[in-house]
């Protein structure tokens, strides 16, 4: 069984607004490009995923289960929104899909990955009240409900 937890330190910021960040999987690098101020792109072995319009975009391999690479990405809205929004992102051999975001309004807590089975737990904008995201696949659940209002991290994806 794979278990892989990563804490808020291990999701470092690591790229500025017009950095570009690589990430090395099965099937290609994963590339996180600035686009201008406001946006990033998503490349895989150079083919365009989509974009997003969040700021400071980083993000780490998880794992690899069926077949599959696991991806969490992590942005900052600016302003006076949520400090962090994610999103896993799954790759495979036909595909690449984007999770919705996942606010982390009052920062992450942590991320787990075990068997394809993505778990973040985070912190409303309270910092004190936690929200739990369990990603498996397409299915998005919020504090063990199905996510009601889902939006996109990515566009054209």
């Amino acid at each position: 069984m794979k278990n892989k937890i990563l804490t808020l330190t291990m999701l470092v910021v690591a790229c500025s607004v017009n950095a570009r960040n690589v990430i090395i999987t099965s099937f290609g690098d994963f590339q996180i490009e600035a686009d201008g101020l406001y946006y990033q792109s998503y490349k895989l072995g150079g083919k365009s995923l989509g974009n997003s319009e969040f700021l400071e975009v980083d993000g780490q391999l998880l794992g690899m289960s069926d077949g599959s690479n696991y991806i969490v990405l992590r942005g900052v809205t600016g302003g006076s929104g949520c400090a962090e929004v994610l999103s896993i992102v799954k790759l495979s051999e036909r595909e690449a899909s984007f999770s919705p975001a996942l606010n982390a309004c009052g920062g992450v807590d942590n991320v787990e990955f075990n068997n394809g089975v993505v778990t973040v737990t985070a912190f409303e904008r309270d910092e004190i009240t936690k929200v739990e995201y369990l990603v498996e696949g397409r299915k998005v659940l919020e504090n063990g409900k199905s996510m009601l209002v889902k939006h996109k991290f990515a566009e054209n994806n």
